[in-house]
């Protein structure tokens, strides 16, 4: 019994020693991060973005997952699923509906993209990349045609 107690205690000790040992070494990697570690909406590698609804209404208009990403992360909270104005913090927050015709026919796509870029009235800037704002714009744009009306003209 005493044998099986100090051989009990001799794997405890050199196993705690391996362990201390290990936990002693530096990672290999221990920079700070930086946004450019993850650059993947504005120069992905053709690894990272996989299209597999090819030929999709929306893809047709240049609408793409991180376009779609981008709205119902940032845009569905206040405009709703379809732009209407009628999300969750809508009416708080008086979003504008971006189906009404005439709210589209006095706005320009520039006008549109400045406002995502930098904001506007109680919508916050979002500083997304160039190519996500230019199909936000777009899908904007593509609101004005709505589910329930046909399209617009």
């Amino acid at each position: 019994m005493k044998n099986h107690l100090i051989l009990r205690s001799l794997a405890l000790a050199l196993s705690s020693a391996f362990l201390a040992v290990a936990c002693n070494r530096s990672p290999a990697d221990l920079r700070e991060w930086k946004a450019s570690d993850h650059d993947h909406t504005s120069n992905p590698e053709p690894g990272q973005v996989e299209v597999t609804d090819a030929g999709s209404p929306l893809r047709e208009q240049g609408i793409d997952d991180v376009t779609l990403a981008a709205w119902k992360q940032n845009c569905i909270r206040c405009h709703g699923q379809f732009g209407a104005g009628d999300g969750p913090q809508g009416p708080m927050t008086k979003a504008r509906d971006l189906t009404d015709d005439a709210w589209q026919a006095s706005v320009s796509d520039p006008e549109i993209a400045t406002a995502i870029r930098q904001g506007k009235g109680s919508m916050p800037a979002f500083p997304l990349p160039e190519p996500t704002v230019i199909s936000l714009t777009r899908l904007v744009r593509l609101m004005r045609v709505r589910p329930d009306a046909g399209v617009a003209p």
